[in-house]
């Protein structure tokens, strides 16, 4: 997560000497859409964990509320900062550059499949799939997805902050 960010600070820094904090969108989010990026994702997978829990009791990840209430806890906390990493190079950087040149739609294109092929190795490498040639391109598909969601939230609420709460919540919801 942070090799993107210094690849950035090192590139705008040394060689074309650009202001790096202007282009990592840290302003002030909007109320409504900071709340949405918490709650919108926590809803999702709530009700996915539920669906599961109830299809596969015995085996499911979180059993008991505690376990829940403390993989938000860790979410909201040390995972957001984490993410902050990652989303203030994708979200941030590239949006911004990006945008200056290209509509709303190609620039969350663009940064869609970038973003999608920058986890391949963790898609191909750390994913057990019972069919790989379905499963990988599916979930490259999702992160396509799930980066042009982002790509809106950032657009819409101005500012990574919220992105970068979605984010880690989608993270969470993935994982489980």
């Amino acid at each position: 997560m942070i090799i993107p960010l210094l690849s950035v600070i090192i590139v705008q820094k040394i060689f074309t000497k650009l202001p790096i904090l202007s282009t990592f969108s840290f302003t002030k989010p909007k109320w409504s859409w900071l709340l949405a990026s918490i709650f919108i994702p926590f809803l999702l997978g709530l009700l996915v964990h539920s669906y599961f829990y109830l299809t596969h009791h015995p085996s499911f990840l979180i059993i008991t509320p505690s376990q829940l209430s403390m993989l938000l806890l860790i979410g909201l906390t040390i995972s957001t900062g984490l993410a902050l990493l990652e989303v203030v190079v994708w979200r941030g950087n590239f949006h911004v550059y990006l945008r200056q040149r290209y509509s709303f739609w190609s620039t969350a294109t663009l940064t869609g499949v970038g973003w999608s092929l920058w986890h391949l190795p963790i898609v191909v490498l750390y994913k057990p799939y019972m069919m790989p040639a379905v499963g990988i391109p599916a979930y490259l598909l999702l992160l396509f997805v799930l980066s042009i969601v982002l790509s809106i939230i950032r657009e819409v609420g101005q500012s990574i902050v919220p992105v970068a709460i979605s984010w880690n919540d989608e993270c969470l919801l993935l994982r489980g």
